[in-house]
Parts: C-alpha cells; sequence; structure tokens
C-alpha cells in the first residue's frame, strides 16, 4: 500500500528451495517462497547509514513449530533465504532496529536471551546483503518471556530533566535507549524457579542504552506500578515524541484463579520516557455486563444484530506511516489537515470473543490532544502538533497544567492595610488580657 486505503497482493519471486521452503511453489505467484508462519517479526534495516530502510528482514516464527531461518528481501517482492541463524528457534519474540542493529529478544520457548543482527554486504548473495549474528546476552535481568514488546525510543537524558530547566526551554541532550515492555513472562516446567515467579502477564518495563546494561525503569516496590495492566502480545511504538501501548491482554495466574484464555485490553497509553504514563481514551462499563464502551474505535465490533460492541484486541500491528501519494504531499502544501501527518495504524489482530479481524483503523490528529476523552481539557484548540491552549493561563499537552506565573502560594495571604491594623489591634488586646492575668 502506497496510502493505507489500498491494499495490493503482491506476486513473489526468490529462493524456492527444497527443505527450506516453498520450493514446489511457482515463481511469481501468490506463494512466499518461505513456509507459512505465525508469531514471526518482521524488520526494516539501514544498510549505508543514510537513515532510509534498504533491506526488510524476516525472521523465526511458529511454521508450525518455532524455527530460527532468517529470509531478506530489498523489495518485499523477492525473498532470499540468509540461512538458520544462531540463535535458539523461537516465536512471539520480540525485536527492534537499536544503534543500527537488529535485536532479537525472548519469545518462546521461554527464553530471556538477547541477540543481535548487523546487515553486512555480501557480493556472493544474490539478494547483495547478509546478517552476521552475535549474542548479546545469555540471561537478561528481566524474567523468560513471550509475547512482550521492545521499542527503541529518543528521550532528553533523565539528569537534565531533572533540574528543571527544561521549563526554561533550555536544550538538553538527547538519549537513544531501547525498551521492553510486559509480556507473558515466568519460567517453564521443570526449570529453575529461585522467587517462585508464576506464568502471567507482566507491566514491568526495562531499558537499555548499550544493549547489555538493562535497568528498571521503577523499582520492584509496592508505591512504583505502572499505570498499564499487565499485557502480553500489545502493540508498542516510538511516535511523536512519545511511547505508545495499545491493547494486548492479561493472561496466566491471578491470585488463587488461572486465566487461560487471553483477556484483552480496550486502552491506548503514552509516556516520554517509560516511567510516567497517560492513559488517552474513555471506557466504561465491562463486557460481563455486555455494556463495555471505549472511545477507542479499533475496538469497535458489529455483531449479526446490527448492534456496536466495544472489545479489546491483541496480536494486531501497530506501525507508524507517512502516506507517500504524490497527490497526497501536493495537498499538504496547502491544506494541513490529517492524512498530512504520520499516523498509527492498527492492522488485524484477534478480537476477544470474535475471530481474527484484517481491518485497519489510522490515528487522527486527536489521538495527540485527547485524555479521557476530553479534547485538551476543553481549553484549547487540537492541532497536528498537539493542543493548542486558548487559556492564558494554562499549558501542558492537554491545556490542564497551571503556568506558573499564575500560580499564587496558598501558604500566605495579603490581607491589605486595613487587614494588617485589624491583626495589630488582636494581637494588643491578647497582650493586655495576659498583663490582667499577671
Amino acid at each position: 500500500t502506497r496510502d493505507g486505503m489500498s491494499w495490493h497482493q503482491v506476486h513473489l519471486y526468490g529462493d524456492f528451495i527444497q527443505g527450506v521452503g516453498n520450493w514446489d511453489a511457482k515463481p511469481g505467484g501468490l506463494a512466499a517462497p518461505w513456509y507459512a508462519r505465525f508469531g514471526h517479526s518482521l524488520d526494516a534495516l539501514d544498510a549505508d547509514g543514510d537513515d532510509l530502510a534498504d533491506v526488510m528482514v524476516l525472521a523465526g516464527g511458529n511454521n508450525p513449530t518455532p524455527t530460527n531461518d532468517v529470509w531478506l528481501s530489498t523489495d518485499g517482492i523477492s525473498w532470499f533465504f540468509d540461512g538458520y541463524a544462531e540463535w535458539p528457534k523461537r516465536a512471539y519474540h520480540s525485536t527492534a532496529v537499536f544503534q543500527g542493529e537488529l535485536y532479537v529478544i525472548a519469545g518462546t520457548p521461554l527464553t530471556n536471551d538477547v541477540w543481535t543482527g548487523r546487515l553486512v554486504e555480501d557480493t556472493t548473495k544474490e539478494v547483495g546483503y547478509t546478517i552476521q549474528w552475535t549474542k548479546k546476552m545469555k540471561e537478561a535481568p528481566w524474567l523468560p518471556r513471550v509475547g512482550s514488546c521492545a521499542v527503541t525510543h529518543i528521550f532528553n537524558d533523565t539528569e537534565a530533566n531533572a533540574t528543571g530547566d527544561m521549563m526554561n526551554n533550555t536544550t538538553h541532550a538527547s538519549t537513544q535507549a531501547l525498551f521492553i515492555l510486559g509480556g507473558l513472562a515466568g519460567y517453564g516446567e521443570g526449570e529453575e524457579n529461585p522467587d517462585n515467579e508464576p506464568i502471567r502477564a507482566r507491566n514491568d518495563i526495562w531499558q537499555t542504552t548499550d544493549g547489555e546494561s538493562w535497568t528498571r525503569v521503577l523499582p520492584r516496590t509496592d508505591n512504583a506500578v505502572h499505570h498499564w495492566a499487565g499485557r502480553a502480545f500489545h502493540g508498542c511504538t516510538s511516535w511523536a515524541n512519545k511511547i505508545y501501548v495499545l491493547g494486548g491482554g492479561y493472561m496466566g495466574t491471578d491470585g488463587n484463579n488461572e486465566v487461560r484464555s487471553l483477556e484483552a485490553y480496550t486502552d491506548t497509553w503514552w509516556s516520554s520516557d517509560g516511567a510516567s504514563w497517560m492513559k488517552t481514551n474513555y471506557e466504561e462499563g465491562s463486557k460481563e455486563e455486555n455494556n463495555l464502551y471505549s472511545t477507542n474505535e479499533w475496538t469497535e465490533i458489529t455483531v449479526e444484530s446490527g448492534r456496536t460492541v466495544y472489545r479489546g484486541k491483541w496480536g494486531f500491528s501497530l506501525e507508524t506511516f507517512h502516506p507517500s501519494h504524490q497527490d497526497l504531499i501536493e495537498s499538504c502544501s496547502s491544506d494541513a489537515n490529517d492524512t498530512c501527518d504520520q499516523s498509527l495504524y492498527v492492522i488485524g489482530g484477534k478480537v476477544e470473543g470474535f475471530s481474527m479481524v484484517s481491518d485497519i483503523f489510522t490515528s487522527k490528529q486527536g489521538i495527540k490532544c485527547e485524555l479521557v476523552g476530553v479534547t485538551c481539557g476543553n481549553r484549547g484548540t487540537c492541532t497536528l502538533t498537539g493542543c493548542a491552549c486558548d487559556s492564558t493561563n494554562f499549558t501542558g499537552d492537554y491545556c490542564l497544567d497551571r503556568k506558573l506565573e499564575d500560580q499564587k502560594s496558598s501558604a500566605f495571604r495579603y490581607f491589605g492595610i486595613a487587614g494588617f491594623v485589624q491583626v495589630a489591634l488582636y494581637i494588643l488586646l491578647l497582650c493586655n488580657q495576659l498583663l490582667d492575668l499577671l
């Protein structure tokens, strides 16, 4: 697709090799050279450092059991076998491009290892490239997990933020960090489990700036819980200077109970640093009472009676995308509208209680302005870059923060001259009463 609306199925070419893929399929048909699969990863890497993706990398997944085969393509049409990766076979792993390398993280069978792949030129390959794999960590400090989400994000340095200079618009250095968020985590049967940790969906967040040293964003204490609930198979991405987390669901142990089928969420959250989170959508009711409602339209589904219900979704693709049609690009120069801005796309997925879907939802500019369904706190106008606050007294992402110059201390209050005289007389009266007692 070039615009996110019109989609065209691709006729495929490449390495149709016996034993590793669909060797008996006809080149130029609709079947890919690689075996059908699910739970795999698809990423794009920059080969020459110009910040433009050159090669797509398809890796791992179930076909129908976990595999570690790797396929490369420069156009999405011709796919070439790059061999079997050095990392163990896996599916539902997390991937992200960080500091120019492809990170392959965790997955099933449950593991907490970290691998990196570096794209290098190889003239002996028809595709012109190959990937060199390196084990970054045998065991990361977080629990083995599956269905987690990895994202690369750039944010202002924590120490710089702590100085408070951000209020004065002082420019600070930025840090690129790799985050891993949530997932279904624990230890498999027969594995050593020192803390007796059950397998369940988590809401822990870990980050690294070098791929080797991982730290938890918030410490493991009772008063340091991330606002979004534990989840797996959710979507996450870095967009508009924020990390977004959408959907997914909970399964695993829940107290004395065990949730065996995933209970999906209808929410959207964002954070600028991975520590403080804001929920953008409004929701009420419950699916048990059949009155669940969410302002996230990607949760809408129409039942046979024609009634619209709202259900959580998981296993979808969350992408950032900018339409590339020339007519859209030209219209952006004269008319700033939703089609001109890079948007979030929620593609497909599994709706709780229903079948898999092939629908596509795209964000509108309101996603940057709405908090629990209210636009700019009713004190501003939503623009392509966020809220433009109308009131001179309020600022912030949602026009909810009172400007510092308009704040007044509640510790002291100005009485005026008359007030001062009244206080002085009151003090004099108390002194006279004390003298009488003496």
